[in-house]
């Protein structure tokens, strides 16, 4: 069995923080270490030395640069704006489109590359500039965009009415009754 070693830390510890600091070795209570001892704690002193200097050094070279938290999504969230156009359809609009229509592709929620976003944001620009010329959304850009989503939206279903479950049963019981009744 290998007996452990004492007492190399706190000397470590003591030659490490002296440096920092800037002073002088400090002064041993006992004997000094053996000489292997202090050739190994110079050793660990000017790594650390150099593993300090280095992530300062990073620190500041990667001040502006920011770890990738996770993927971009590709268009913002719309629901509020589909709110407000609701609100605005049904406030002011006097033409009511028949509802139908093609759906776009969708793209889905994340993007994987920059290459995807980039063809995404050069597609998206082209139609805005389309829609920017379009000589109705110029005349009145609220009315052009709520008469394009009204045609190109699904329609919203319908509530379905309260289907009276209870009813049938009743009608089932009423004529067992009435039928032990005779």
């Amino acid at each position: 069995m290998v007996k452990k070693k004492v007492g190399g830390g706190k000397r470590y510890k003591a030659v490490a923080s002296a440096k920092a600091q800037g002073l002088a070795e400090p002064k041993w209570d006992g004997p000094a270490p053996p000489l292997h001892i202090q050739k190994k704690l110079a050793r660990k002193v000017q790594f650390l030395d150099k593993v300090s200097t280095n992530t300062n050094t990073l620190r500041t070279s990667k001040a502006g640069v920011n770890k990738k938290t996770g993927r971009k999504k590709a268009l913002p969230d719309l629901s509020t704006l589909g709110e407000v156009l609701d609100e605005v359809s049904k406030k002011g609009s006097a033409q009511n489109g028949a509802a139908g229509g093609k759906q776009a592709k969708e793209r889905g929620v994340s993007v994987n590359t920059a290459k995807q976003r980039h063809h995404i944001l050069v597609e998206e620009s082209q139609r805005m500039q389309q829609v920017l010329k379009h000589p109705l959304y110029k005349k009145d850009p609220i009315a052009a965009i709520t008469n394009h989503l009204q045609h190109t939206l699904p329609p919203v279903p319908a509530p379905k009415p309260a289907a009276t479950k209870g009813a049938g049963k009743k009608s089932k019981k009423a004529a067992n009754s009435s039928k032990m009744q005779e």
